[in-house]
């Protein structure tokens, strides 16, 4: 089923796939059109499994 419209069957169109802020570029998740004020992140440099 589609994901934009659930009365509709996927046909392969890839709507769901353009960007909201720019209608001729395939979404990369950039996340510019969440509008998130704040954002923080963590670098992981190294994971330590203890088996």
């Amino acid at each position: 089923m589609c994901v934009l419209d659930e009365t509709k069957e996927c046909d392969n169109c890839m709507e769901c796939e353009t960007c909201d802020l720019d209608p001729g570029k395939v979404c990369d998740n950039c996340g510019k059109c969440l509008d998130i004020k704040d954002f923080v992140s963590i670098k992981i440099d190294k994971v330590v499994r203890e088996d």
